[in-house]
């Protein structure tokens, strides 16, 4: 009689393991299933809805470029979700713009694209028949005026060549500050004939942009002596009359 009892408690909790085995399977299930669907819905939520979607494109550092135009280049649509926008594509299109230098784009949670703009910063101008061409230090033309803004240095170019534009570049870049201040003019027929034209009537002869920072400290040093005519193209050997 007592062999059949402990048959039938061990049968018994065999059935109440196997119960409990099956639960334990089936809560597992459904916590996994419940995982899935919620991964899934942040999946769809974050890559497909617009609830995190673009509703603003936040534009800073312009001052001469339009913000209206550096959201039409970034080319952005309303509602895209956020986590989808090409960042580097968009940089590069609004870095086409000729006053942008540099750009930054950034996502800012939840609904916002932030455009950070470094805009060229003028060196000098270039005369033309209708005005002036404004130029950085990199000789990149990227706006117009009508006038000479004050401050900036003014170039006569012969013709149209940009590898000119930025050999004067390179050229007025390279001077000091205090003899940047001095300037009233810059002309060039070639790559080899740059000159500057200081305060006074005093011409410096500077040659070609190479070597423009050699060039710079000769000159400084060689204002101190006095002339009218500077000639700085071979700068090892400057000469004064």
């Amino acid at each position: 009689m007592s062999i059949m009892t402990q048959v039938g408690d061990a049968t018994g909790r065999i059935t109440l393991r196997r119960r409990r085995d099956r639960r334990k399977r089936w809560l597992w299930v459904g916590l996994a299933a419940g995982v899935l669907a919620l991964l899934a819905g942040l999946g769809w939520l974050v890559f497909w809805s617009d609830v995190l979607g673009v509703r603003t494109i936040d534009v800073q550092g312009n001052r001469i470029v339009n913000a209206e135009d550096v959201r039409r280049l970034a080319e952005v649509p309303n509602g895209t979700p956020l986590v989808r926008v090409d960042l580097d594509g968009v940089a590069t299109r609004v870095g086409g713009l000729p006053a942008v230098d540099r750009v930054t784009v950034a996502r800012s949670w939840p609904n916002t694209i932030s455009i950070q703009v470094v805009e060229r910063t003028p060196l000098f101008a270039i005369e033309t028949p209708g005005g002036y061409w404004i130029a950085d230090a990199q000789g990149v033309i990227f706006q117009s005026a009508t006038e000479a803004p004050k401050g900036l240095m003014v170039a006569s170019v012969a013709g149209n060549d940009p590898a000119l534009v930025r050999d004067l570049g390179t050229v007025l870049s390279a001077l000091p500050s205090e003899l940047r201040s001095q300037v009233k003019q810059v002309s060039a027929e070639t790559g080899d004939s740059i000159t500057v034209y200081l305060a006074g009537s005093t011409r410096v002869i500077w040659g070609s942009a190479e070597q423009s920072d050699l060039k710079a400290q000769v000159i400084v040093a060689l204002l101190k002596q006095k002339g009218s005519t500077y000639d700085v193209s071979a700068p090892s050997n400057p000469t004064v009359r």
